[in-house]
């Protein structure tokens, strides 16, 4: 991800976009099941990342008010305060979570989705 972000002259949002994908990378390997897939798309000026797991779904993920002595449960929190929209979806193939995160001063296409 860092190697596209660079390439796309993102790299100022790496820290951002890097603690974004660990947080539903490890919800994906914690609550699902199978492979995970990670897709890093950007068109014009926003950025999208996809996380992917391919295991049962489970129960639904979504925004939960939590207190500070909560023992779990920030990773979507954080998800939601660095990005601009996200949401998840589950189906019989698993569940797939996504972020999108507008970068400023980029405008048009740039490429195929990457798959890491």
């Amino acid at each position: 991800m860092r190697g596209e972000l660079r390439a796309w002259g993102l790299n100022p949002e790496r820290d951002d976009l890097g603690l974004i994908t660990s947080e539903m990378v490890t919800n994906a390997i914690v609550h699902g099941g199978g492979s995970v897939d990670v897709t890093l798309r950007l068109a014009g000026d926003t950025l999208r990342l996809e996380v992917t797991d391919h295991g049962t779904p489970g129960p639904d993920v979504g925004r939960r008010d939590l207190g500070p002595a909560a023992p779990g449960g920030w990773g979507l929190q954080l998800v939601a305060a660095l990005s601009d929209d996200w949401g998840a979806r589950r189906d019989d193939g698993g569940t797939r979570v996504w972020a999108e995160r507008r970068v400023r001063g980029r405008g048009g296409a740039h490429g195929p989705p990457r798959r890491t």
